[in-house]
């Protein structure tokens, strides 16, 4: 490991300087708008700003999306700070780093209060067969469901490989 740590220290450094640059950007940039729909949201509700109904929809529907947006871009950020991690012999993980099997479980959360939120938001009325809202209903729930497992599991994963990427390091 230490072998390709050296040979391709110069990428993992462009990767990882990459992976923080894009990560930052976009994090701020899902701040301002998640921060901008708040603001657009409170001028709509007090009658400062002519919002229609179709907006308000908008900002409902869109705002878990943002959410797991940001906590997508901050687990990127995690990932910068493991690629560092890898290479540099001297390096302590960072907090998102150590904190990263949290980040794993806090996203799979949200994925499912999510889920939940945009089929109660969408659901306006029921279809002629109730095979059809079955077929809908179950289609949702195991994409969800596959989705989540595969972020608790790789919440597990980090959680159990940091220790072992530690005890490593001492070892060498």
């Amino acid at each position: 490991m230490n072998e390709f740590n050296e040979k391709n220290r110069r990428l993992l450094h462009f990767y990882c300087e990459t992976l923080r640059t894009i990560a930052s950007v976009i994090l701020i940039l899902s701040f301002l708008a998640v921060f901008a729909m708040t603001i657009f949201a409170l001028l709509s509700k007090f009658g400062y700003w002519p919002a229609t109904k179709p907006f308000n929809m908008v900002i409902i529907t869109w705002l878990p999306s943002y959410l797991k947006a940001i906590l997508f871009w901050i687990g990127i950020l995690g990932l910068a700070q493991f690629v560092r991690y890898l290479y540099e012999n001297d390096y302590q993980p960072g907090w998102i780093l150590r904190h990263g099997d949290m980040f794993f479980y806090l996203y799979a959360l949200l994925t499912i209060l999510g889920a939940i939120w945009v089929y109660k938001t969408n659901y306006h009325s029921p279809s002629l067969s109730l095979r059809m809202d079955m077929i809908s209903v179950f289609s949702i729930v195991v994409k969800v469901m596959v989705k989540v497992m595969v972020l608790v599991g790789l919440g597990r994963i980090l959680r159990h490989l940091m220790p072992v990427i530690e005890e490593s390091k001492t070892l060498v």
